[in-house]
């Protein structure tokens, strides 16, 4: 009788373990894929008719992302134009590989327009506080293909850093 109830003891004990495991592992981080990157505007210089656009690139996935190429336009929000004034334009390889969960800066240039120049000036003249912008476009990544990007924000001049803006 006695080894009984200490067999049912372990047993009972033994089975509230096996239920408590099988409760955690099911409660537990799953590996994410697939999901587009997270793109954000870092600092915009505008120097010599040249426009360099710094973007923090942040993997949401538990794997390894390796970004080929970035198709991206970073569009000024305009009232009278319902598609905006395009700042910043580019289409190209990357070369960008991101660990899994990580981040990476990426830096790009190209040459300014009339527009572009103006709008920076605006800003970094005090002629407008801000501007609202459009960051959009696609990665095209190794394993997953192409993923599309979109968010908005906006630009101000950073204080005594000429032709800089955040």
């Amino acid at each position: 009788m006695i080894i009984e109830k200490s067999f049912f003891k372990i047993f009972n004990g033994t089975c509230l373990l096996i239920i408590i495991a099988l409760i955690c592992t099911a409660c537990g981080t799953r590996l994410i894929r697939g999901e587009p990157p997270v793109l954000r505007m870092t600092e915009i210089v505008h120097h010599d008719q040249k426009i360099s656009l710094q973007l923090n690139i942040r993997n949401l996935n538990g794997v390894n992302l390796k970004i080929q190429a970035i198709d991206l336009t970073l569009t000024i929000n305009d009232e009278e134009r319902e598609d905006g004034h395009k700042l910043f334009a580019y289409d190209g390889p990357a070369g960008i590989n991101i660990v899994a969960n990580g981040t990476e800066f990426w830096s790009i240039e190209v040459e300014e327009s009339e527009t572009s120049r103006e709008m920076l000036d605006s800003l970094e003249n005090g002629d407008v506080m801000s501007l609202a912008y459009t960051l959009k476009g696609s990665v095209k990544t190794e394993d997953e293909g192409s993923m599309r990007f979109e968010y908005e924000g906006h630009i101000y001049p950073l204080p005594g850093k000429p032709g800089h803006f955040r």
